[in-house]
């Protein structure tokens, strides 16, 4: 089957080409999220900090939650992985996935600091969001914005963290 040439075609052309250069536009100046994180950054930093503070079976190692962590000594994406076998692709890729959506519009976040990926583990004194993850304390996950654990994500979200 062979599809017909529209006379319409230059006409789509320039549209797509003007969403284009308007997203572009858009990303630069309506957002301080980079559209883009490096995954290899994630991996080495940012990944084993969730997986310490965050995967338990109980928390974000569980299938039930928006955002997933998925690693050794927690819980395991595939059920058949030794709990303390090296994380599979999978679990990083969709630990990195979670976290990003979490950066992302979901939120209406503007900038890194003002989304769910750096509020909700931050106490409510702070400028945190609702969590539930409290410890037998009553302490969240990260008690201001000077904690080294809540800065190094915070560094990532804003595109400072590379791969070493």
């Amino acid at each position: 089957m062979q599809l017909k040439r529209s006379s319409s075609t230059p006409r789509a052309h320039a549209l797509i080409a003007a969403l284009v250069l308007a997203s572009a536009c858009a990303s630069e100046v309506g957002s301080a999220i980079p559209m883009e994180l490096d995954a290899c950054g994630f991996e080495t930093e940012i990944y084993p900090q969730l997986a310490r503070d965050c995967g338990f079976p109980t928390c974000h190692g569980n299938e039930g939650r928006f955002f997933q962590v998925w690693a050794p000594g927690r819980a395991r994406l595939d059920e058949s992985t030794g709990i303390l076998a090296a994380p599979t692709r999978a679990e990083l890729e969709r630990s990195y996935e979670r976290a990003l959506s979490m950066l992302g519009s979901y939120g209406g976040a503007a900038t890194p600091e003002d989304s769910l990926l750096l509020r909700k583990p931050l106490e409510a004194s702070e400028g945190g969001a609702a969590h539930q993850g409290l410890d037998a304390f009553g302490r969240n996950v990260y008690a201001s914005k000077e904690d080294a654990g809540w800065q190094r994500i915070a560094q990532w979200a804003r595109g400072e963290v590379a791969c070493p």
